[in-house]
């Protein structure tokens, strides 16, 4: 019997499997997979839920408040991942990347409360087909 491969999955297939992975794990997971996956992640299908975490903990992480994931969080990990000096990371830059990697085929773009009006002029640049704003109010 023949083995399959992750990596052998033909690319469209892979794409929509990585449609429904999380944006997190689309810059600082999947790349390092493998060259295929890599290539994948870079689809703008991937990029049509733009979800930055917040500074509050979701449902999804009840069991430790220190494991709660958040926008500056985020921020490290993509700078660490990408040996990118921490200090030159800065906001706008890595939310234009981020909005960047769309194409401009991002539906729906949560920003974390704690975000400037500096991001919403970043995103008049942007020509999206389909877009909806959400934020989260108290």
């Amino acid at each position: 019997m023949d083995e399959q491969r992750w990596e052998d999955l033909e690319m469209d297939c892979l794409v929509k499997v990585l449609e429904e992975v999380g944006m997190e794990s689309l810059l600082l997971d999947v790349p390092f997979v493998c060259k295929s996956w890599y290539k994948a992640a870079l689809n703008p299908s991937c990029w049509q839920s733009l979800i930055f975490p917040d500074n509050e903990c979701m449902e999804v992480w009840p069991w430790d408040v220190s494991e709660c994931p958040n926008f500056q969080n985020l921020m490290d990990r993509f700078a660490s991942e990408y040996q990118i000096d921490g200090d030159r990371c800065s906001v706008s830059a890595f939310l234009k990347f981020v909005i960047n990697r769309s194409s401009g085929n991002a539906i729906v773009l949560k920003l974390p409360k704690r975000c400037t009006v500096e991001p919403l002029n970043l995103l008049q640049m942007c020509k999206f087909s389909h877009f909806h704003l959400f934020n989260k109010t108290s």
